[in-house]
């Protein structure tokens, strides 16, 4: 499944094109005029201000045009300059292979056939084994398939991670 390895290198380009453009969103800071008396008041105020929002935990969720019959969406979390975790989660039309199986096996059958097919991927087995990534294949129903993946970036090796076939 080389289609689905490109895909999901272009789901990760994406998702670290949006955390840059949301790094640089997140530095800009409007502000006003102010009397002496505001400014001085404010001044004091600013660290307490200001390290009250570095160690505030926002999560932020994007989600992306409908393309081609998949929906993707996306949530990340992050504390000051620090990413903390992604999650992408992407709904698709089943591919007609898919459905043919559905239509001879049924839903619960074929979630079961997509479960062992991953197991026994030698990509998808050494992705599941880093710490702080997890990968998870659900069928919705007899039409759509959701996948979703998670990178939690507290406990993620980066440099190990890149250096995988699947990721």
């Amino acid at each position: 499944s080389k289609r689905k390895k490109k895909e999901m290198k272009k789901i990760v380009l994406v998702s670290l094109a949006f955390l840059f453009v949301l790094v640089g969103c997140g530095q800009k800071k409007e502000t006003g005029t102010a009397t002496k008396t505001e400014k001085d008041t404010l001044q004091s105020a600013l660290p307490v201000i200001e390290n009250a929002e570095k160690n505030t935990v926002v999560t932020k969720t994007l989600v992306l045009p409908k393309s081609d019959g998949s929906q993707q969406t996306q949530t990340i979390t992050y504390k000051d300059k620090t990413f903390l975790s992604l999650t992408i989660q992407q709904k698709r039309p089943v591919s007609d292979e898919l459905k043919t199986y559905i239509d001879q096996h049924g839903v619960e059958e074929t979630q079961k056939a997509l479960l062992e097919a991953e197991e026994k991927d030698e990509a998808i087995i050494e992705a599941r084994k880093l710490a702080g990534f997890k990968l998870e294949t659900k069928l919705l129903s007899a039409t759509e398939l959701q996948t979703t993946t998670s990178f939690d970036f507290q406990v993620l090796d980066v440099k190990k991670a890149s250096q995988l076939e699947y990721l």
